[in-house]
């Protein structure tokens, strides 16, 4: 009888980050598109935070900690195809809705599927790589989210250009906006690596050098009760540099479009190559300096890193608004961008190397959770609430997202200067297996 065909991780790990790129690509498409939709569907700036961040957030969320759990039961493999699947469905159905209520209900479809990716990657991933790589295995994996925002604009402002031209073909399809057309362009692509991703071999489960059983609720609330300092102020770091990320990524565009008057296109050619640039060069180098300082044996570097890189951030996130030229507000955006991608480097392997690993379904949905409502919840959606409510001015979004963005990075460092001096390394994860 043959032997089972063996598992290749590095093979897992490129279809899980293109998953991974298609998520955050159907995810982010809504920021390029944010100004025509505001126009033809008649949407407030709070609308449209709404639609990126609180609505999509509380779904995301609320979905992630079932999932989670399934996660540590189920078959990965299974539940991130299926998750793969929906998102990329509900992302073409954007393209025939024709009202804001329509939108919404796409959307919640769109972040129930996302949903599933996340917990099951990193899962899958700690399973499949030593703690001495884990730090670069996570991070190419994340570079997954910075190259998906950062195609979405380029995709879209591509599609925008090919088919303003295409006359009534819309028309003719059901819709009237060339908008609608690129959410059918972008979700569809997304049914293929659902099956792709369904075609991958699921990895034992590991506990230290045996398989051990599911955890039962009280001792998953014992683990949580018992770390809760070290946990929560990881998890809120990282929140807070999310709320930074997800406002960039919502709002830059609307910026550019109402301060220098760009139009759609030329800030998708723009913005989308210096997006992918900076973030996924910073996501590398932190990762790379959080391997190389853990094997040197300073075993906070990942937190260490992180507070540094949130500091630096805010710097730039703050004289944003200060920028007399485009070139020059572009430079700011990206080494903002450079540097507190350095905190999404350091922070999942830091949670992974302290969770048991027969609970890493359940700590990522949790994180999960917590990231998205206060990141991608709080982050767009007040930046549209500051705008209308406080600043008054539509043509100072620049200013709303700046005050926003600051803050939540400054915070973001305070709370990973907590986490250095609450580090403790879970026995499970000193096991060099896997590569």
């Amino acid at each position: 009888m043959p032997s089972p065909r063996p598992i290749n991780p590095p093979y897992t790990l490129g279809v899980l980050t293109i998953a991974s790129t298609l998520s955050y690509l159907d995810r982010q498409i809504l920021g390029l598109l944010a100004e025509p939709l505001r126009q033809d569907l008649h949407l407030t700036d709070l609308q449209i935070g709404l639609l990126q961040g609180f609505t999509f957030a509380i779904v995301l969320a609320t979905a992630g900690l079932p999932l989670g759990r399934l996660v540590d039961t189920g078959n990965r493999v299974w539940i991130a195809a299926v998750g793969i699947a929906l998102w990329s469905i509900m992302t073409a159905a954007c393209g025939f809705a024709d009202s804001f209520g329509a939108l919404l209900l796409c959307r919640t479809g769109v972040a129930l599927g996302e949903a599933a990716l996340t917990p099951a990657a990193y899962s899958l991933i700690s399973d499949l790589f030593a703690t001495r790589r884990r730090g670069l295995a996570i991070s190419i994996y994340s570079t997954g989210a910075f190259i998906g925002a950062g195609l979405s604009l380029v995709l879209a402002a591509t599609v925008l250009h090919e088919l303003s031209s295409a006359g009534n073909i819309f028309v003719l399809l059901g819709m009237q906006h060339i908008w609608q057309m690129v959410f059918v362009f972008i979700g569809l692509p997304g049914i293929a690596v659902a099956l792709w991703a369904a075609s991958l071999k699921e990895p034992r489960k590991h506990s230290g050098t045996v398989p051990g059983p599911v955890p039962g609720i009280v001792e998953i609330r014992a683990y949580f009760s018992n770390n809760r300092v070290e946990l929560a102020s990881l998890y809120f770091c990282l929140a807070f540099a999310a709320t930074q990320a997800y406002s960039y990524s919502a709002w830059i565009p609307t910026v550019l479009i109402r301060t220098f008057h760009m139009p759609p296109v030329a800030i998708g050619f723009s913005l989308g190559p210096l997006f992918i640039a900076s973030s996924v060069s910073g996501l590398i180098l932190g990762a790379v300096l959080g391997d190389s300082l853990v094997r040197r044996g300073i075993a906070a570097a990942r937190r260490i890193l992180m507070c540094g890189a949130a500091l630096v951030a805010s710097l730039f996130t703050a004289v944003v608004p200060f920028a007399s030229t485009l070139n020059a507000a572009l430079a700011l955006i990206s080494t903002a961008t450079f540097f507190s991608t350095i905190i999404v480097a350091n922070g999942p392997p830091a949670l992974q190397d302290i969770t048991p690993s027969r609970m890493r379904g359940i700590s990522s949905a949790v994180g999960v959770l917590i990231v998205t409502l206060v990141g991608m919840g709080v982050g767009p959606t007040v930046v549209g609430f500051v705008s209308q409510n406080i600043i008054g001015d539509p043509n100072k979004i620049g200013v709303a997202l700046s005050i926003v963005s600051t803050a939540a990075l400054v915070v973001s460092s305070a709370l990973a200067l907590v986490a250095i001096f609450h580090y403790k390394l879970e026995p499970d994860n000193t096991a060099a297996r896997a590569i």
